[in-house]
């Protein structure tokens, strides 16, 4: 309020500097055209007292505090003046006489409520005096001479006809600076109720964990927020003008199909692969519905979408485990069922091999039954190990040797030929993980063995012992022909192999025993780009010694 008053002070003030340097000008004019000068027009005098209470009241606000008390200052100030004014150019014809109600007009508009009346009263106060003051003959009559020849009646009818005009003048502004007052505190309540809505709203929408756009009949962008643009990394005001279907890159979204959703609420939900611009693939649901508006049939869009693929990432994960718990129960029951023909034809062979009325070429074939058997037998025994989760104790193992010694092992086995080669990378150590040995030397050859079959033709197989973080990062990557997305999302299930003569069992396992390590692994490929396998696994921290 006092920085409101503040402004409207420095405006009057900036007025009547105007209006007295406007009356300056008149005057000078004046007697530079007049044939009769007076030595000093006192004129002069009022003028200079305006601009010397101006600077005062300047002073003033900037020194003093701004309230009712500075108001009253200036407008008592002004009356003043506006009488001295009367008393130099004559008060009973229209002339400066119009000023009283002026002042009493922005005085009112300032104070409001009854304080106009006051000041109406005072102005009324100041003209009746200097009429009296010059009638009596107590003042010179200066402008005012013809005030001894006008009736008493006269004088009194002007008195009380400026007295009526700043009563008025005082009411109406009063009325006015009321109204106007009221509006404003109307229009400030409204405008903070707005502000209000609108933090509300922000904070609502951008609380939303989901993706909202609106797009008009068109189907072109009219708004995004930010939890959106974070999932389709694109800024709003980028994706404003454009169409739906360009924004996300899919004819599932031209304008009459998303009319043909909204009009089956069978439709209106949909998921679909979506490309970002930094080259990540997510996988999105959407939602499509009309927006509430008072003409249906001019209704945009509302577009509902988040990002699917931790969620379709972990039911990848589930499903794996169902299906190896799936194996794992299979194998229990293949065993069952195995083990006890297996364990007949083997005893019935050793037993007929001791009978001494065969001949060689019959316990050759007796032989030979007896040694398949055990062989199919270790191979039931090595699949339900495979299958089943594995009863292990981990400790504290130090991953780099293990790896280093499996690394030179491949390089001698039999599956790397003469145009392949094997580089290998490691941080210094120790690089200790909870882990068991065995299990994470298998990791490897699994992954190395695959890697070496995606490269029939020969290639470098990169392997990459790091520590990232708090986190031991192996590495496998191949140049060989790489995969296409949907065989990554199947590249861990059981009994899914590229290889002809594979059982689809090797990634399976490795999956199980990474996640029973508590650790990660994740898969990148493209078609003829080869493939890079990372195994993440939680580190064990190690104090360093001094």
């Amino acid at each position: 309020m006092d920085e409101t008053l503040d402004q409207r002070l420095k405006r009057v003030m900036v007025l009547r500097v105007v209006m007295v340097t406007t009356l300056l000008l008149i005057a000078v004019y004046v007697e530079a055209v007049s044939e009769s000068l007076r030595p000093v027009n006192p004129l002069y005098f009022v003028i200079g007292a305006t601009y010397g209470l101006t600077i005062l009241y300047a002073l003033a606000l900037r020194f003093l505090p701004v309230g009712a008390a500075q108001v009253y200052t200036q407008v008592v100030g002004d009356l003043l003046l506006v009488t001295a004014l009367v008393y130099i150019a004559g008060g009973t014809r229209p002339g400066f006489i119009v000023l009283y109600p002026l002042s009493v007009l922005w005085g009112t508009a300032l104070l409001f409520r009854r304080s106009g009346l006051s000041l109406a009263g005072l102005a009324t106060l100041f003209y009746a005096a200097i009429l009296l003051a010059v009638r009596t003959g107590a003042v010179p009559p200066q402008g005012l001479a013809d005030i001894r020849d006008v009736s008493a009646n006269s004088l009194l009818y002007s008195i009380l006809l400026t007295g009526v005009a700043c009563g008025t003048v005082a009411l109406i502004g009063s009325y006015l600076a009321e109204s106007l007052r009221h509006v404003g505190e109307q229009l400030e309540e409204a405008t903070g109720q707005v502000a209000d809505l609108k933090e509300l709203n922000d904070v609502i929408v951008n609380s939303i964990h989901s993706g909202l756009l609106m797009a008009d009949a068109a189907g072109r962008i009219l708004y995004v927020n930010a939890i959106g643009e974070s999932i389709l990394g694109q800024r709003g005001a980028a994706m404003r003008g454009r169409t739906v279907r360009d924004a996300f890159n899919s004819w599932l979204l031209d304008t009459p199909a998303m009319r043909a959703r909204i009009a089956d609420r069978r439709l209106a939900r949909m998921e679909f692969s979506y490309e970002r611009r930094d080259g990540r693939t997510l996988d999105l649901g959407v939602s499509v519905s009309a927006l509430a508006t008072s003409e249906p049939s001019k209704a945009g869009f509302l577009l509902v979408f988040q990002d699917l693929t931790e969620i379709k990432h972990l039911e990848h994960e589930v499903r794996i485990r169902e299906k190896l718990a799936a194996v794992g129960e299979m194998a229990a029951h293949l065993a069952h069922e195995i083990r006890n023909p297996l364990g007949s034809i083997s005893g019935s062979a050793q037993v007929l091999m001791a009978d001494e009325g065969f001949s060689p070429e019959q316990q050759h074939l007796l032989s030979i039954i007896t040694k398949e058997s055990r062989r199919l037998s270790d191979a039931l025994n090595q699949f339900l190990v495979q299958s089943r989760p594995a009863v292990w104790t981990p400790g504290p193992v130090d991953i780099r040797p293990v790896i280093a010694e499996a690394v030179t092992l491949l390089r001698n086995s039999p599956e790397v030929g003469p145009r392949h080669a094997v580089e290998f990378e490691a941080d210094e150590g120790p690089l200790v993980c909870l882990a068991d040995r065995d299990q994470i030397a298998q990791v490897f050859w699994n992954l190395a063995r695959n890697g070496l079959e995606a490269m029939p033709e020969g290639g470098v197989l990169q392997v990459r012992l790091r520590r990232q973080g708090d986190e031991l990062l192996l590495s496998i990557r191949d140049q060989g022909r790489g995969m296409g997305r949907d065989e990554q999302r199947r590249i861990f299930e059981p009994f899914h192999s590229r290889s002809p003569i594979g059982t689809g069992l090797g990634l399976a396992i490795v999956y199980r025993i990474v996640r029973e390590h508590r650790g990660d692994i994740a898969l990148r490929s493209a078609p003829s780009e080869g493939t890079d396998v990372e195994v993440r696994l939680p580190l064990v921290p190690v104090p360093v010694e001094a």
